[in-house]
């Protein structure tokens, strides 16, 4: 077994990705470790306690399908955030993207075209969703191309703008006529054939679950095997060494951030589509920051992005088990959440993070000379 596994990391292409895993495997334990110490404080025993973040996400069938159902929005949320940040964008705004393409899903979906046979009425919700959050991507990276604006700001600010605007539409001209006036509120329903087909009985388990994992084979695929993923690649590695090679940079970081956002905005639909088969406010609010998290805990790996998913979407419904079988607080999730990001991010992405800084670090002194 050990000579098995000295091969496989010392095979050229696999060893970055068995060290990738070893050092997320290594966070969640000491995340674990952490979270014990946090449950003795507060005078819980971590083992029961731990127990029963299992139990709720994996206990029984109903559980599982529920964890998965969590998974999905997540998988595309991270694969927006690893398109963008290996063509070099930092898209911090993805949960913008989201709430747009839900609601882009929800005004297709509960219009006259849901009535269309469900394959095509099902097919537009999607493309909706996925224009949406493509649109919504567009002006940060416009700014930076044009004005040189820090797109991590622009894409994150209109995060906000996107949730006020959704809660104006939702409250306002798509109210549905049956939802008095108040907080919460919501559009009209999607017609039966524009709600999502399940691949799981008695869940809310849609088709895209299985799409989101052929996708992330298919972006592993295209960065490595066609020439605008090379192109996208580069860039993300060095705009200098891009320009250099005769690539349009401006091309590729609309390019890449447009299918960033078109990503996003799916995971708005498969929200709208699977679960709440209506625009909703408020929208949930940690779908797009959680997809971050999740690509970044594995490197911005697309291979790997699903099994991040998975575990963020375990924590989520798990921490309602918690807390209803052991009377902790499900917000112990979240510590477990931060504490691994804490413990990922020095192991499994130091290059990521110095690309990050290093960018930063130019962005700042193009200020200080136009000063």
């Amino acid at each position: 077994m050990t000579t098995l596994i000295e091969s496989i990391v010392r095979r050229p292409n696999l060893r970055p990705l068995a060290l990738r895993v070893l050092a997320v495997f290594t966070a969640v334990g000491l995340a674990a470790l952490v979270g014990a110490l946090v449950l003795i404080a507060v005078g819980k025993d971590p083992l029961d306690a731990y127990q029963g973040l299992y139990d709720g996400a994996f206990g029984t069938s109903a559980e599982t399908k529920a964890t998965l159902a969590q998974t999905t929005p997540l998988i595309l949320a991270a694969l927006s955030f690893v398109v963008a940040f290996r063509s070099g964008i930092f898209n911090a705004g993805g949960q913008g993207q989201v709430v747009i393409g839900a609601f882009a899903a929800a005004a297709v979906g509960s219009s006259s075209l849901g009535e269309l046979p469900r394959p095509f009425a099902v097919a537009l919700v999607v493309l909706a969703g996925a224009a949406g959050g493509a649109l919504w991507s567009l002006p940060p990276v416009l700014f930076k191309v044009w004005w040189r604006t820090n797109e991590i700001l622009t894409s994150l600010m209109l995060t906000y703008v996107a949730i006020l605007l959704n809660d104006y539409l939702v409250q306002g001209p798509f109210r549905a006529t049956s939802v008095q006036p108040g907080a919460n509120a919501q559009t009209e329903s999607l017609r039966d054939g524009a709600r999502f087909p399940l691949v799981l009985p008695d869940s809310q388990v849609t088709f895209l679950l299985p799409v989101g994992l052929a996708l992330a084979v298919l972006v592993w695929w295209a960065f490595r095997r066609t020439t605008l993923g090379y192109e996208l690649r580069l860039h993300g590695s060095s705009p200098l060494a891009a320009r250099s090679a005769g690539i349009g940079t401006t091309r590729v970081m609309i390019l890449g951030m447009l299918f960033s956002g078109a990503l996003a905005g799916m995971a708005g639909a498969a929200v709208v589509g699977g679960v709440f088969h209506a625009g909703i406010t408020p929208f949930p609010p940690d779908i797009g920051f959680n997809g971050i998290l999740a690509a970044l805990l594995v490197g911005a790996s697309p291979l790997l992005t699903p099994l991040a998913a998975l575990f963020f979407g375990a924590l989520a419904q798990g921490g309602l088990g918690l807390q209803i079988f052991n009377g902790v607080s499900q917000y112990i999730a979240m510590v477990l959440t931060a504490t691994v990001i804490l413990f990922i991010a020095p192991r499994s992405l130091p290059e990521s993070w110095m690309k990050v800084r290093l960018r930063m670090k130019a962005i700042v002194g193009r200020g200080a000379r136009n000063e």
